[in-house]
């Protein structure tokens, strides 16, 4: 056991090796297919082509009146032209008048545009008085219509599959009179944290003790990425408990997820446990915080054991467990945390090479400019960097830290 826990450190595997280690270990979930009005969030598992003209009709893109464009030639302020109001039709109406030379029918946003007419004045370049319409502009035929198929013509492909349905999209597809649609199942998650220091939320805090964090705040990013979590628990460090666990979890997850035990302690059992019952794929991670993450696989489903501390517990899950999450449901956007840039307040330097440092940022708009006031580089276990901070520059690995006045890219916490 002491041997393994050292060649679990003997090398540490670059965070874009590690990533490229797991890919070929994530599987896309099946599709289902569910109603439309409930699709918010869900990642489209089908390109959607148009199967009708929006608009269907040819309609008034205002107010006013339907006519004939040669009725309103040369017509002005000073030579007013006129002709005869003929009938209505209002948003969802129809009329079978068909327009002649000198009519108009009163037309609202909206409505089907008449046979015979044209173009559309507005109501307020005209009067009435006695069904008499006077116009006092002239209009090029096709003004203030909205052409069939203007906005999405027929067989068009509007939605790309991989997309995650926003309420524009909903609104989009109930237009083209799609009820259901084909989306990716979320993901099956199992988080368990571990540690004989863990008290359960809603019991007295005992001595020398802690409440669990990391549960909550790992299932709560589960859902935020798309996953749904089937089961949740605190561990004690007891080896056969951890993988009985373990062994039952795999059975219905697409991803079990540990916090703690990952190291090279004593009560560190994750990486032998793994050892006996799984497929190691990387232990130990070029990364801080978050070192000693390890990542594995049994049968299908991927098993990620982050460290125990709450910091890097997080950063672990943006870096792997979320983009895992988003891969296997076809996402276009593994990261879906907003990018800016923004103007470095103070220096930070790093105390070693070798590694991707995160920094945590505050960040403040000053005179049109984003301003990232460095709040935590180490501390993995200051739980507080993260609430006092808006996102995460990352340094690179040969770098020896960042000046000030140095333009960085933040990566946004997610929400």
């Amino acid at each position: 056991m002491e041997r393994l826990r050292k060649i679990g450190f003997s090398k540490l595997t670059s965070l874009e090796d590690a990533i490229k280690k797991l890919d070929s270990h994530i599987n896309f979930t099946s599709i289902e297919e569910i109603q439309t009005a409930i699709a918010l969030n869900r990642i489209l598992a089908e390109d959607i082509v148009s199967n009708i003209d929006i608009p269907p009709f040819e309609r008034a893109a205002m107010d006013g009146y339907a006519l004939k464009a040669t009725d309103t030639f040369e017509a002005s302020l000073k030579n007013p032209k006129t002709v005869k109001l003929v009938g209505k039709v209002e948003v969802g109406g129809f009329s079978d008048l068909e327009i002649d030379e000198g009519e108009a029918i009163r037309i609202s946003t909206g409505a089907a545009i008449p046979k015979g007419a044209d173009t559309v004045i507005k109501i307020e370049d005209t009067d009435i008085k006695d069904d008499i319409i006077t116009l006092y502009t002239s209009l090029v035929p096709g003004k203030n219509i909205s052409k069939k198929g203007e906005d999405i013509p027929k067989g068009k492909k509007i939605l790309n599959k991989g997309i995650q349905l926003k309420a524009e999209h909903i609104a989009l597809l109930s237009s083209l009179g799609f009820t259901k649609i084909k989306v990716r199942a979320r993901p099956k998650v199992s988080v368990y944290a571990t540690g004989d220091e863990l008290i359960e939320l809603g019991n007295p805090l005992e001595p020398n003790k802690i409440y669990n964090s990391n549960t909550p705040m790992i299932s709560n990013l589960v859902k935020m990425y798309g996953g749904t979590v089937i089961r949740e628990s605190t561990l004690k460090d007891d080896k056969e408990k951890i993988k009985e666990f373990l062994l039952n979890s795999v059975k219905d997850s697409d991803i079990v997820v540990f916090t703690g035990g990952t190291s090279v302690g004593s009560k560190d059992l994750l990486p032998e446990i793994m050892q006996e019952s799984a497929t190691i794929l990387i232990h130990g991670v070029a990364m801080r915080p978050g070192s000693p993450i390890l990542i594995g696989y049994k049968d299908k489903t991927v098993i990620f054991c982050l460290p125990g501390t709450p910091v890097a517990a997080y950063i672990g899950f943006l870096k792997f467990v979320g983009i895992t999450i988003r891969k296997m449901l076809g996402c276009l956007k593994l990261d879906p945390r907003t990018e800016i840039f923004a103007t470095l307040k103070n220096d930070v330097p790093v105390s070693s090479m070798g590694y991707i440092h995160h920094l945590r940022v505050k960040i403040e708009k000053i005179n049109n400019e984003y301003i990232a006031f460095p709040i935590k580089l180490k501390g993995s276990g200051v739980l507080s960097s993260l609430t006092k901070s808006d996102g995460i520059v990352e340094i690179p690995p040969y770098q020896e830290g960042l000046k000030e006045g140095a333009k960085v890219l933040v990566k946004l916490f997610p929400k």
